[in-house]
């Protein structure tokens, strides 16, 4: 099968904690300089266009912060449950197929002794197995076989 390897919870993900570090520190860095140019303790930034110019960039980057990291880790809990759900699924259809096993083996067991119990009643002997068994008969041996065997075959 096709099954795809996931890092564990802990770590191993790199390239993503690399990816978070970086968000934080930019918008850390953006943050800074427009509160800075706000309060005027950045002179070059003290110019109204610039803070105006600026405001949109932070305000994406504060906005995918809080948007978009949020979001990947729902995504990452989601992806763990339908990988819960599809173990699930499989335990249930193993566990099927084990029942249909077992039922094709008691029919089987079953068809045998019907076999077995066959030629100790004929079938155009309309008589009960009791009353077959306490006759005394010439087949009485054979039926007593007959019942031995397919208690053997129902036993097995």
């Amino acid at each position: 099968m096709g099954e795809r390897i996931e890092p564990a919870e802990g770590g191993g993900d790199l390239p993503g904690a690399i990816r978070s570090w970086v968000m934080v520190t930019l918008t850390l860095i953006f943050v800074f300089l427009y509160a800075s140019a706000l309060t005027g303790w950045l002179k070059p930034l003290a110019d109204e266009r610039m803070i105006a110019r600026l405001e949109p960039v932070i305000f994406v980057i504060i906005g995918y912060y809080f948007g978009r990291l949020p979001a990947q880790a729902n995504e990452h809990t989601l992806k763990g449950e339908i990988v819960r759900q599809t173990k699930k699924a499989d335990a249930a259809q193993s566990a099927k197929e084990q029942a249909q096993r077992t039922a094709e083996a008691l029919e089987e067991k079953v068809k045998n002794a019907r076999a077995a119990l066959a030629p100790a009643s004929p079938a155009g002997d309309h008589r009960s197995l009791a009353e077959a068994a306490g006759a005394a008969s010439p087949g009485g041996e054979a039926l007593r076989y007959s019942v031995n065997a397919a208690l053997s075959v129902l036993k097995s």
